[in-house]
């Protein structure tokens, strides 16, 4: 008697696909902690557009910034500043979403200075998206920071302090930032995000196949209401979600009619996969993720 009947064949290829994603990751992690910088650089892609925030920073004010790089030499000189400042020694996961066109982890990163004895550890998020073939095509990071520091000022008045509650609020906001973008109500979306919020996501409006930059609210707007006068979107369906008091994950998949251009009338739908880091008032201050190509 048949009780679970997924077609088998269908398993076996999301089985493959997801071990191939996974593989790149774990490729690239392994040189990582290796450090030398032509072996790092030969777990990329052969070919960009590539997608990369590692340098992700907290200002002074609360805001953030998210420097995008895109360029094989960018990612280079990225690396050599990084590697040649520490040594990552081991990467743990705590969470880990293993996509078919991505690996999502949240995880303790240890390290040591060069030249010294210092060692440290922190909580980071890695998304490590890759396509068919050989590599990653970017490495998007967040090092974990106090809560509190997010945004500047003090949380509202009577917001949840305990952690049930705060990852119930994180992944609320998440629903509500998905239910916006699917009525296309800007002022919706713009509600979740913070002021001084910073993106790195991918730019379906120009698609360049990269990463675009967002800071500040007005920057947001600008990017949703292109997108929305490009796209009548037809359906938002998150297929993975990771909540905690700190972040949200998820993997969505979007479909689309095209409105203008060439193009317009054509169905489209592509799958995100971003987290978004809450401030202390809850809404959205760093979103960072990549997607796939329009299809």
């Amino acid at each position: 008697m048949k009780a679970i009947d997924t077609d088998p064949t269908f398993l076996r290829q999301l089985g493959e696909t997801t071990a191939h994603a996974y593989d790149q990751a774990i490729t690239h992690i392994e040189a990582e902690k290796k450090g030398v910088i032509p072996e790092l650089m030969e777990t990329l892609t052969e070919n960009g557009p590539y997608g990369y925030t590692i340098t992700p920073q907290v200002l002074p004010d609360g805001g953030v910034n998210l420097p995008v790089i895109s360029t094989s030499e960018d990612i280079e000189g990225a690396y050599k500043m990084i590697r040649g400042a520490s040594d990552l020694l081991a990467v743990n996961p705590l969470t880990e979403i293993r996509g078919t066109w991505y690996t999502f982890q949240d995880g303790i990163s240890y390290g040591q200075r060069k030249g010294t004895d210092q060692r440290g550890a922190n909580e980071t998020l890695g998304l490590f998206p890759s396509a068919t073939g050989k590599g990653i095509t970017g490495e998007l990071v967040w090092v974990r920071v106090p809560r509190s520091v997010l945004g500047g000022g003090d949380p509202p008045t009577g917001a949840p302090t305990d952690e049930m509650h705060l990852r119930e609020q994180v992944f609320q906001q998440h629903d509500r930032f998905l239910q916006a973008l699917l009525l296309a109500d800007l002022d919706g979306v713009l509600g979740t995000i913070h002021d001084r919020a910073a993106s790195a996501v991918r730019d379906y409006v120009e698609d360049t196949g990269t990463l675009t930059s967002l800071a500040g609210e007005e920057a947001h707007a600008d990017y949703y209401r292109a997108f929305f006068d490009k796209f009548e979107v037809v359906s938002v369906e998150p297929l993975y979600r990771a909540a905690e008091d700190w972040y949200v994950f998820a993997e969505v998949r979007v479909t689309a009619n095209v409105k203008r251009g060439s193009e317009a009338g054509r169905s489209v739908a592509f799958h995100t996969a971003e987290f978004h880091v809450p401030a202390n008032d809850g809404r959205f201050i760093a979103r960072i993720g990549h997607g796939t190509d329009l299809a």
